[in-house]
């Protein structure tokens, strides 16, 4: 799958014992009547149970510059509470710890869960958007992360 370029996300969401973030790189748009997002998470990861139990999330799509901001919450060896930078944190909607710098974040209240195999399929409705400061998304592919590149055609034309 690493031939598949996808759109790397921090989820935020509000655990039993702290506040937590993970990496997510498989964020899609489902529906739009009505609002519908879904990712997915790994069954053996660590925080998998408290990802699905929890009921609101603050998915936030980075922008170019922010490949360390996914490192740190993709990184097993650091605690809940110590991938939490307070310079890069806000209070969110739902009390949830929200990212400061994103390109644009989704307040997102779950509505299903479905198996996927070695992974839990996360369905969510969006209750709220919010644009952070013009960027390029930073794209994860062939195991490296990348920005956006130049338009290779316009919808717009008909073509």
């Amino acid at each position: 799958m690493r031939h598949v370029p996808t759109v790397v996300t921090v989820v935020m969401f509000d655990a039993d014992q702290a506040p937590c973030g993970v990496t997510i790189g498989s964020f899609v748009s489902l529906s739009l009547d009505p609002p519908l997002v879904c990712f997915n998470i790994k069954k053996d990861s660590t925080i998998h149970d408290e990802l699905i139990k929890a009921q609101h999330y603050l998915i936030h799509v980075l922008r170019e510059d922010q490949a360390a901001v996914s490192d740190r919450f993709a990184d097993p060896n650091l605690s809940t509470r110590d991938q939490l930078i307070p310079e890069w944190i806000e209070e969110g909607p739902h009390g949830i710890p929200a990212l400061r710098e994103h390109l644009v974040r989704f307040d997102c209240r779950r509505t299903q869960l479905h198996d996927g195999g070695d992974h839990t399929i996360i369905l969510a409705c969006l209750e709220g958007i919010e644009e952070g400061k013009p960027s390029r998304p930073v794209v994860y592919h062939q195991r490296a992360y990348h920005a956006v590149g130049e338009q290779v055609a316009d919808r717009s034309t008909g073509i």
